[in-house]
């Protein structure tokens, strides 16, 4: 399962809104230009630990969102044997109340279509 999430070709299985993934790198420091509903940023891979089942990346600045250092943790733990849960944090340094009404709707969404997509994914495979 997460190979599935941080394999480079992976997030168009998974992550139904995102169109376009471009991948400069490979492990901590790579960095994928996304483009997700017509909007194009880019994000850096910061934590990468098979052994936790972690991965933690950052939005790079300037972004086309209402804040600025944007970043986020998904992390995987086996609960019994055949369950995992699946915690996904994100994060900004600096953002309005305005800017917040506006992207907390948006990234919420767009984090529970992604788990969706992930089940559906996996249960294919």
């Amino acid at each position: 399962m997460a190979r599935t999430l941080v394999h480079k070709e992976a997030v168009h299985t998974w992550a139904p809104s995102v169109s376009k993934c471009i991948v400069d790198g490979e492990g901590v420091g790579a960095v994928r230009t996304v483009t997700e509903s017509d909007i194009t940023f880019q994000e850096r891979l910061q934590v990468l630990e098979p052994e936790s089942h972690t991965i933690g990346y950052r939005i790079l600045d300037p972004t086309p969102f209402p804040m600025t250092g944007f970043h986020g943790t998904i992390h995987l733990e086996q609960n019994g044997v055949d369950e995992t849960v699946l915690t996904w944090t994100a994060d900004a340094e600096s953002i309005d109340q305005q800017g917040l009404a506006i992207i907390s709707p948006v990234m919420s969404e767009f984090i529970k279509r992604s788990i969706s997509g992930l089940e559906e994914t996996l249960a294919k495979s």
